[in-house]
C-alpha cells in the first residue's frame, strides 16, 4: 500500500479549477480558492490551470506572475442567467485540458458537467438558500436546491469547509453521504505583525446585509448610543441592501460616528483589525466566519451570535450573544454588551486557534485527499 501511495505522489496531476470567484474583488469564497491554490503550488506533483470569467483582481495577477495558466471567458459573469453559457465554456476547457480532477470551488454547477479524463470535485460551503431562504427569495431557493442536487449526483468528490456544512448537506441531500469527502476547513493565513492600537471603535468586516446581522448591529449600536455609549462604529464591506444603506444614513445624521468604508483591500483590512477596540460579527447564518479568526491575530475582543459554526472554529474563547433566532433579544444583548464591556474575554488561546487554520496544517490534508482519489 505504501509503495502504491508513493507511486501516486510522483505522478503529475492536472487540476483544473473554476476560480471565477477570484476574478474581480474576491470575498470569502474567492480568498478560500486563492489560499488553497497558493498552498498547492508548493507541491511539485500538481499542474494547476484556472478558469475564470475575467482576471482583474490583485490575487489573479499575482498567480499569473507565478506562471499559473488562466483560461478566461472574457466577459464578467455577475448574474445567475449568465452562468449557463459560462459553464459551457468550462466544459470546453475540460475537454481541451483533460484534467485528472476538475474542481468547482463554489457550491454548485447549474448544468451537467462531464470529465471523461478523471474526477469531478465540488466544494460545498453552505446550503443557506435552503436553510435560511428568507435571505435569498423563494425563486433562488428552488434554483439552488435543484442545481445542488444535480451537482451532488453528478460529482464524484466533495470538499466541505466545516463539519457543520457536511452535516447540513448530508441531512438535506442523503446522496452526499455516498460521495468521497473531506472536511478541509479554510486556510486563513497568519496576518502580519503590526502595531496594535485602540481607536475606540467597534469594527465589522463583511458584506452589509441582513443575513450577516448588519441590521441587528446598527439597531444595537443606536441603543448603545442612546444609553450613553461613546465609541464609534466602523463598517467594512459592500452594502448589499437598500434598507441597510438607509439605516446607516439615518444613524449618521443623528450621531455622526459610523464610518462606512466599503470594500477594503488586504492592507486596509489589517490596519482595521489591528486598530479596533472590539470586533463584532452578529451573523444570522455563517458557513465559516473567516473574520473571527483573522481578528484573533491581534488579540481583539470578539462578539458573535450563538451559532454552532462559531463554536466549532473558536470554541469557548469569544463572547457569544444568546438566542440567535430572536432578533430583539440579540439587539438588546448586543447593546448591553457594548455598553458594559462584558465581551472582554481571555485572548491567550487565540494563538492556538489561529495555528489550526494555517496553510501547512490544511494543505497537506487536501493534497492527500486528491492523490488518494484520482483514477
Amino acid at each position: 500500500v505504501r509503495k502504491s501511495i508513493a507511486a501516486l505522489e510522483v505522478y503529475l496531476m492536472k487540476l483544473l479549477i473554476d476560480a471565477r470567484s477570484l476574478g474581480t474583488k474576491p470575498s470569502g469564497i474567492g480568498m478560500y480558492i486563492y489560499n488553497i491554490i497558493r498552498e498547492l503550488l508548493r507541491f511539485s506533483d500538481y499542474k494547476l490551470v484556472l478558469i475564470t470569467d475575467v482576471s482583474l483582481s490583485d490575487e489573479m495577477k499575482l498567480l499569473e506572475n507565478l506562471n499559473v495558466r488562466i483560461l478566461k471567458y472574457g466577459k464578467s459573469v455577475s448574474k445567475s442567467y449568465k452562468l449557463f453559457p459560462y459553464y459551457l465554456f468550462v466544459q470546453e476547457c475540460i475537454y481541451k485540458e483533460k484534467p485528472e480532477i476538475f474542481w468547482e470551488a463554489n457550491n454548485l454547477v447549474p448544468i451537467r458537467i462531464k470529465n471523461p479524463y478523471g474526477k469531478l470535485m465540488v466544494t460545498i460551503h453552505d446550503i443557506f438558500p435552503i436553510t435560511v431562504p428568507q435571505y435569498y427569495g423563494w425563486k433562488y431557493e428552488y434554483y439552488f436546491k435543484f442545481a445542488l442536487n444535480k451537482t451532488i449526483k453528478n460529482f464524484d468528490m466533495i470538499l466541505y469547509d466545516s463539519v457543520e456544512s457536511k452535516n447540513e448537506t448530508e441531512k438535506k441531500f442523503p446522496k452526499a453521504r455516498e460521495k468521497k469527502n473531506f472536511v478541509s476547513y479554510i486556510i486563513i493565513p497568519r496576518l502580519p505583525g503590526v502595531e496594535v492600537t485602540d481607536n475606540n471603535s467597534f469594527l465589522y468586516i463583511g458584506n452589509l446585509e441582513k443575513r450577516k446581522g448588519t441590521d441587528l448591529l446598527l439597531k444595537a449600536y443606536e441603543k448603545y448610543r442612546q444609553s450613553g455609549g461613546g465609541r464609534a462604529l466602523r463598517l467594512c464591506g459592500r452594502v448589499r441592501e437598500k434598507k441597510i444603506e438607509e439605516l446607516i444614513k439615518k444613524l449618521n445624521e443623528t450621531y455622526g460616528t459610523i464610518s462606512c468604508l466599503g470594500y477594503i483591500n488586504e492592507a486596509e483590512k489589517i490596519r482595521e483589525y489591528a486598530s479596533c477596540h472590539c470586533f463584532v460579527f452578529p451573523s444570522k447564518a455563517e458557513g465559516f466566519g473567516i473574520p473571527v479568526i483573522e481578528a484573533m491575530n491581534y488579540k481583539k475582543p470578539i462578539i458573535v451570535t450563538e451559532l454552532s459554526i462559531f463554536r466549532e472554529i473558536a470554541g469557548e474563547n469569544i463572547y457569544y450573544l444568546p438566542h440567535a433566532n430572536d432578533d430583539n433579544v440579540i439587539i438588546d444583548n448586543l447593546a448591553k454588551a457594548m455598553l458594559d464591556e462584558s465581551y472582554i474575554t481571555d485572548t491567550n488561546k487565540y494563538t492556538e486557534i489561529v495555528e489550526k487554520f494555517q496553510a501547512e496544517n490544511i494543505g497537506e490534508g487536501i493534497r492527500r485527499f486528491l492523490v488518494k482519489n484520482i483514477n
